[in-house]
């Protein structure tokens, strides 16, 4: 039975998307051969080289397009990102050291100009102009935010409407190079929206803003760029090849081709380059995997974690699970380092256990630390059995012979755990929980499902584990996650609402951490979801490519394609 949450809605962007792939734009990188030599943060200058002009760099991904719209609610995937990465434009990007800033090759200045009502201007370079060689202008951020924004496309189906639908204006200026966006209420992640851009004189020819939005650009291959590689031919469940766009404004791109391989299966992805006919690859990790990579010659193959992490949820709406009593207890019974220990660990050695939410270690918003443990103090995660009991007896529960009973003399029912199909580290760690729980007398039930995202969404489930991916600037994803209209465990939680609403409003990156760490400690508080761990992320590479690193955002491993290349000694 499933136990929904009347009130929530789809997070398509969020819970879905974000395991497709367990790697869902977490990648990060040293450049060397660190494997097993811990989790790192990933770093903008890894893999710094010069490179010459010329040759061909092909790039396994797992999955066929099956919507070239990446800014659809269907479209918006790991491995899709990858493949358009370099076609479209990007006003803004992440980097690798999970910073968000201006894309130097399109805007010479992105900053907000007026505090109230909040207005943001972005100036475009002159030279800046689509495949066909029409300029890129303002048209193109009205049009990417019109098909964002409810109120002017009820019927468009975006994967995000964040801070889209809190902008009053986008106008032009400078024959459309200057782009004015004026916001309805101060709006903090501003630097988040525009990532990726569509173009309107394209858009105008094929309709409304609906019918271009999802028929055309979901079901189109692109035969136009904005960005330093041009689609040349896509072979279905096979390749997508790229060479590059003569119009293109930025510096290079160096290679002559581009090609994204589909290789649906890792093993052969490993075959693949070892033979030389990859020379990229960011897998899903495991112990079989990494060794079989770092066993390659001329392969540098790198662990490092980034802005993915697994998590453990309760739906609340489940009749016995919305004693936050039960809740606290079985998040104290459950012991986190031994899952890592047992899973992840074995091929991300120093892996920890993770103590928040919305921040991970080391991150900074503006240069101001924002991660604090709000688990471990709150008495969670660190599988204290008797703690565990001690919570259930002071409750009014009676462990007995196996089972649990709770205050009223009802015996608690076995409890359905769901986890992701042909996930072998998401069945242990199941496997691991449902030894933990059957220690307090909870029977786990373990159910594997083939549509994550459609099971979190509708709320079938009793406990889960899937993975969360974070922007570089949290807010949005919090009010998603956590935020009444966006929560799939069924807590809802006013002061919550108030906290994440007022953390987008206010532009002090203090304060926004500290609402959003308001919110995390709520959450172990009430024992709704708990952290498990960073997610470790692969990337393999041939070592004679230069600049190829992983980004652990996002945007993934293909954001700076233009600057990849055969490494050079000049």
């Amino acid at each position: 039975m499933s136990y929904r949450n009347p009130h929530r809605r789809l997070r398509a962007a969020t819970a879905a998307l974000a395991l497709l792939s367990l790697l869902a734009a977490c990648t990060g990188g040293t450049g060397g051969e660190d494997v097993g030599s811990g989790v790192q943060a990933g770093q903008v200058d890894a893999n710094q080289a010069k490179v010459g002009d010329g040759g061909t760099l092909a790039y396994s991904i797992e999955v066929d397009v099956k919507n070239w719209n990446i800014l659809h609610a269907t479209g918006d995937v790991f491995g899709y990102r990858q493949i358009l990465n370099p076609v479209l434009p990007h006003a803004m990007i992440s980097l690798p050291d999970f910073t968000m800033a201006k894309n130097d090759a399109l805007l010479t200045e992105a900053k907000v100009v007026k505090d109230s009502p909040q207005t943001v201007e972005y100036r475009i370079r002159p030279e800046a102009t689509w495949s066909d060689g029409t300029p890129i202008t303002a048209d193109d951020f009205k049009y990417t935010w019109q098909v964002q924004d409810p109120q002017q496309c009820a019927t468009c189906e975006p994967a995000t409407q964040a801070g889209y639908d809190q902008v009053a204006s986008v106008t032009g200026s400078d024959n459309g190079k200057t782009v004015t966006v004026e916001f309805k209420n101060t709006y903090q992640p501003w630097r988040l929206m525009f990532p990726h851009l569509l173009p309107a004189h394209i858009a105008a020819q094929q309709g409304d803003l609906a019918t271009s939005f999802n028929d055309y650009f979901s079901t189109t291959v692109p035969t136009w760029s904005g960005g330093p590689y041009l689609i040349d031919q896509y072979v279905p469940n096979q390749s997508v090849t790229m060479k590059k766009n003569p119009k293109w404004y930025g510096e290079g791109p160096h290679l002559d081709q581009l090609v994204f391989r589909i290789l649906t299966d890792e093993r052969q992805a490993v075959t693949a380059m070892a033979n030389n006919e990859i020379q990229v690859v960011v897998p899903r990790p495991t112990l079989d995997l990494v060794e079989q990579l770092k066993g390659i010659s001329n392969v540098t193959t790198s662990l490092a974690s980034g802005l993915v992490y697994e998590h453990l949820d309760i739906n609340t709406a489940h009749p016995a699970l919305a004693d936050v009593a039960l809740r606290r207890a079985i998040f104290t019974a459950v012991d986190r380092q031994a899952i890592i220990d047992k899973t992840i660990g074995q091929f991300a050695a120093g892996t920890k256990a993770l103590g928040n939410r919305n921040f991970m270690p080391g991150q900074k918003l503006e240069g101001v630390d924002a991660y604090v443990d709000n688990v471990t103090s709150a008495g969670l995660g660190d599988g204290n059995i008797e703690a565990a009991k001690k919570v259930l007896t002071d409750a009014g529960y009676v462990i007995g012979d196996g089972k649990l009973t709770d205050p009223k003399g009802k015996a608690v029912p076995p409890l359905r755990m769901r986890y992701s199909k042909g996930n072998q580290v998401r069945l242990d760690t199941s496997v691991l929980i449902q030894n933990q729980l059957k220690q307090l007398g909870i029977t786990l039930q373990l159910q594997e499902t083939d549509s994550l995202g459609t099971t979190v969404n509708t709320g079938d489930f009793d406990l889960i584990v899937f993975g969360t991916n974070l922007d570089v600037i949290p807010t949005a994803t919090a009010q998603s996650v956590f935020g009444s209209k966006g929560t799939h465990t069924g807590y809802q939680d006013q002061e919550i609402d108030g906290w994440v609403s007022e953390a987008a409003r206010t532009l002090d990156p203090q304060q926004v951490i500290d609402l959003l760490n308001k919110v995390d400690a709520r959450i172990s508080e009430q024992a709704v979801t708990l952290p498990i761990y960073q997610t470790p992320t692969l990337i393999a590479y041939r070592s004679d490519f230069g600049n190829v690193r992983a980004n652990p955002t996002r945007f993934g491993t293909s954001y700076n394609t233009e600057q990849w290349g055969i490494k050079s000694d000049g």
